[in-house]
C-alpha cells in the first residue's frame, strides 16, 4: 500500500535529483527533455494517488 509518507520519503529526493539534474543539463539536449517529461509524469501521478484516496 502506497501512503502519503511513502510518497513524500521516496519522492521528495527524486524530485530534488531531478531537478539537480535539470540545472546541468543543456536545455536543448535529449536527456534534459527526457527528465522533464519524467518530472511532470512523476508529480501528475502523485497528485492523482492523492485526488483519488478522497
Amino acid at each position: 500500500m502506497i501512503t502519503y509518507h511513502a510518497l513524500g520519503y521516496w519522492g521528495l529526493p527524486a524530485f530534488l535529483g531531478i531537478a539537480l539534474l535539470l540545472k546541468v543539463l543543456p536545455r536543448d539536449s535529449r536527456a534534459h527533455q527526457l527528465l522533464a517529461r519524467i518530472a511532470l509524469a512523476g508529480l501528475l501521478l502523485i497528485a492523482a494517488i492523492v485526488g483519488l484516496s478522497y
